[in-house]
């Protein structure tokens, strides 16, 4: 089966159009650092020296403490708050590798 290139363009097209662009992605990141140093540094402290053997090891796993501590602390935050804590927090601290924001 031929693939004609109109639709492989197209097609790339789609696939590139929902992806975050550079300046969106600052903005989550420096939004989910403010959230950070608002609402969990006076708790979590400086998570650079948090003990290796207890971080987290995927990103899923990380998405799902932030918002149980969320939840727990009564933040209030919908998933895009929690998406750019996400952000902010592996790109400083954890640098897990998977899907990109």
């Amino acid at each position: 089966m031929r693939i004609y290139p109109v639709i492989q363009i197209t097609a790339i097209g789609l696939a590139l159009a929902g992806l975050p662009s550079p300046p969106a992605q600052a903005e989550n990141f420096e939004r989910g650092q403010s959230l950070f140093e608002d609402q969990c540094r006076g708790c979590h402290g400086d998570l650079r020296f948090a003990d290796q053997e207890s971080k987290v090891k995927t990103l899923e796993a990380l998405r799902k403490k932030i918002a149980g501590w969320a939840d727990h602390s009564g933040t209030e935050w919908g998933s895009s708050e929690v998406d750019d804590v996400l952000l902010y927090m592996n790109k400083s601290f954890y640098h897990l590798k998977g899907a990109e924001f």
